[in-house]
C-alpha cells in the first residue's frame, strides 16, 4: 500500500509523492496531499552581450570600459583605438555590440561601421564622437550607425543607448536630437546636391584635416596611410570639386572648416539661449 513505511523508511511512491519532479525537492502539501506548486520565476540568462571598444582615446576607452564592466546585461570583449586591430577583434571575438569614435588609428569610424555591416548585418554600432557636425552625424547613420553620442554628452547614458541598439532601435543623446533639429531648422543639413556629397567619407576626412593645418606627410601619419595615398585621395577631391591647385584645395578646406565652426557657435549659442531663462523674451499678457 502507497505511504506504507518499512523498517522505519518511507516507501518510494510516498517519496516521490511529495517530491518536485523537476528537482526532487520537497513541496509544502495541502490539506488533501496534494503537491503546491511553486511560484513561476522568469529566468535570467547568464549571457551578457559583448561590447567592442573602438576609441583613440585612452581616457575615454577606461571609462567606457569601467562603465560597461559594472553592468549585468554587457561585457567588454575587446578594446583598441586601431581600425585594423578592431577589423582582427572583431572577427575573433564576435561582439553584438560596438562603441567607436570616428577618427581612429589607420581608419575611419564611418568607414569602420561600413565594414561590420558587411561582415555581420546583425551588429549594432554606437558613435562617441567630438565631431558634432551635421554632416559626420548623418553620415554615421547612414553608414549603418544605431547611436550617436558627442564628448559633451553624460557618459553614463552609453549604457541606455547600448540597450535601445541591442534592442533594434535608432537613438541619437539629447544634445545630438537637439543639434539635428537646430541644424534643420537653419537649413544647415545639406542637400543631396551639395557638392560635399560628393565625397567618400575618407575623402571628407582628408579635407577635414587639411582644413585644420594638417600637411601631406602629417596627413599620411595621421591616417596611417602611404604619402602616395593621400596625394591620390587630394587629387580626386581637387577632381570632385572643381578645383585646380593645392592652393585652391587648402583654401576650400579652410572655408569650410570656419563655416562649420561659425555653424556650430551659432548653434552653442542658440542653446544657451534657451536654457538661460533670462534671455527669453517676455510672454505677452493678452
Amino acid at each position: 500500500m502507497e505511504g506504507k513505511t518499512t523498517n522505519g523508511h518511507q516507501s518510494t511512491s510516498a517519496r516521490l509523492a511529495t517530491a518536485s519532479p523537476a528537482t526532487g525537492a520537497h513541496l509544502p502539501t495541502s490539506k488533501s496531499g496534494d503537491a503546491k506548486p511553486k511560484a513561476h520565476r522568469p529566468i535570467i540568462s547568464p549571457t551578457r552581450a559583448k561590447v567592442l571598444i573602438v576609441h583613440r582615446t585612452p581616457l575615454m576607452r577606461f571609462a567606457l570600459s569601467a562603465l560597461i564592466g559594472k553592468s549585468v546585461r554587457f561585457i567588454v570583449c575587446g578594446e583598441t583605438d586601431s581600425a585594423p586591430d578592431a577589423r582582427e577583434m572583431f572577427d575573433r571575438n564576435r561582439p553584438h555590440l560596438i562603441v567607436l569614435g570616428l577618427t581612429l588609428q589607420g581608419g575611419d569610424g564611418i568607414e569602420l561601421i561600413k565594414d561590420f555591416h558587411k561582415l555581420n548585418p546583425a551588429v549594432r554600432c554606437v558613435v562617441l564622437t567630438m565631431r558634432d557636425d551635421a554632416l559626420s552625424m548623418q553620415r554615421a547613420f547612414r553608414a549603418g550607425a544605431s547611436g550617436y553620442l558627442v564628448a559633451q554628452d553624460d557618459i553614463a547614458e552609453i549604457l541606455g543607448m547600448l540597450e535601445q541598439a541591442l534592442d533594434g532601435e535608432l537613438h541619437a543623446s539629447d544634445k545630438v536630437c537637439r543639434a539635428l533639429l537646430e541644424n534643420l531648422a537653419l537649413g544647415v543639413i545639406e542637400p543631396i546636391t551639395s557638392e560635399m556629397r560628393a565625397l567618400s567619407d575618407r575623402e571628407l576626412q582628408v579635407l577635414s584635416l587639411i582644413g585644420r593645418g594638417f600637411g601631406v606627410t602629417r596627413l599620411a601619419g595621421e591616417l596611417h596611410l602611404s604619402v602616395k595615398t593621400i596625394e591620390t585621395h587630394q587629387m580626386r577631391i581637387k577632381q570632385k570639386l572643381g578645383l585646380r591647385s593645392a592652393g585652391e584645395l587648402s583654401a576650400k578646406a579652410s572655408r569650410w572648416m570656419v563655416q562649420s565652426a561659425r555653424r556650430n557657435l551659432h548653434l552653442s549659442k542658440v542653446a544657451r539661449a534657451k536654457n538661460d531663462p533670462s534671455s527669453r523674451p517676455p510672454v505677452c499678457p493678452c
